[in-house]
């Protein structure tokens, strides 16, 4: 059996704690996580718990980590605004990369990275989960049957009516940047892009909003003073040089009435499908019929589980990227135009 492939984590807090790591633990002796670095002492200590690492494994310069541990693998899980510099030194030490997302706070950020994997020649991969559902498999299969025919719209949706994160990390705009579109939005964008073709955007026209954490209320955890990302909400319209369009919806914080909301749709000329359940709609001989794909009793993978799972068989047989940053920086480019268009009122190019 091959060597396992040796693993650090950039960022040891609670998605890498929570997800990540038991992720890379339920593929045994394929992998080893041996080392990793935060400048949160406590939450390197609880990672390194969680990993059986030795204090000598625990690094709160992550510089100093690439240096001394040799690693066939780095997970960057810091905060947003803190993805790119761990990525660039970690292929310039020879690693494969698997990084949260959004894979940057910026297009230009992202093709940095992208250069720095291939100069590297080493795998490049960004944590889009829901692509690893069983639901996202399904609309995935129906879409590759060409049961929707020609894809030409799509919506993708993720509402919370009260929904802001905990962490400080998450609404501070010098460690995020970004606020639900960034966190929530860019989950369900993707899998709207990737079941679309990844179509090459033109524009975005948005309506960035944050109306409600502006306002103090024992139902949000941060006081308006320490919200400082740019929305609580936003709305925008897509287009595509294909003629295709995608309406984005998200929010942490609204006051919809019919509760939250969380579903994927693209529709075609031949039918249409959503991830919540898994439904197809088609049209034959004059009846429009539905199908809901039943799962039960096939396990539903955990999304971080069967990302990380297929990460590292790309790594071991040298397989292309399952989320390559190329369809990364496409989604980057349209996040970067909304909130472009969320200040100026305009649309503006992707």
């Amino acid at each position: 059996m091959a060597e396992p492939l040796r693993v650090g984590f950039v960022g040891a807090g609670g998605i890498a704690r929570g997800a990540h790591l038991p992720a890379f633990q339920a593929l045994g002796d394929q992998v080893q996580v041996v080392a990793a670095a935060d400048i949160s002492e406590q939450a390197l200590a609880r990672f390194a718990e969680a990993a059986r690492l030795p204090k000598k494994a625990c690094f709160t310069d992550y510089t100093t980590m690439l240096d001394k541990v040799d690693l066939d693998i780095v997970v960057v899980c810091t905060p947003n605004s803190w993805h790119y510099q761990p990525t660039l030194d970690a292929f310039a030490g020879g690693c494969h990369v698997l990084c949260e997302k959004p894979v940057a706070i910026s297009a230009d950020q992202c093709r940095e990275m992208i250069a720095a994997g291939h100069k590297a020649k080493k795998l490049f991969m960004v944590g889009q989960t829901l692509r690893f559902t069983k639901g996202a498999a399904i609309m995935k299969y129906w879409v590759d049957q060409g049961e929707l025919g020609k894809v030409y719209w799509g919506r993708a949706q993720y509402l919370r009516v009260r929904g802001v994160p905990g962490s400080r990390g998450f609404v501070s705009k010098k460690m995020s940047q970004g606020g639900p579109v960034y966190d929530i939005g860019v989950h369900v964008l993707d899998l709207t892009l990737w079941l679309m073709g990844f179509p090459e955007p033109v524009s975005a026209f948005a309506g960035v909003y944050r109306e409600i954490t502006t306002k103090r209320s024992p139902l949000i955890p941060h006081a308006p003073s320490r919200y400082t990302v740019p929305e609580d909400a936003a709305f925008s319209l897509i287009r595509f040089a294909n003629g295709a369009t995608v309406c984005l919806e998200c929010s942490w914080t609204l006051n919809l009435p019919s509760g939250g909301e969380h579903n994927v749709v693209v529709c075609g000329d031949q039918g249409g499908c959503q991830l919540e359940p898994p439904t197809l709609l088609v049209e034959k001989d004059g009846k429009l019929l539905k199908t809901t794909a039943e799962s039960f009793p096939y396990p539903e993978p955990a999304g971080h589980r069967e990302e990380v799972r297929q990460f590292v068989e790309a790594v071991r047989k040298r397989k292309p990227s399952p989320v390559p940053g190329e369809q990364a920086l496409i989604t980057q480019r349209i996040l970067d135009a909304v909130y472009k268009s969320g200040k100026s009122g305009q649309a503006e190019a992707c």
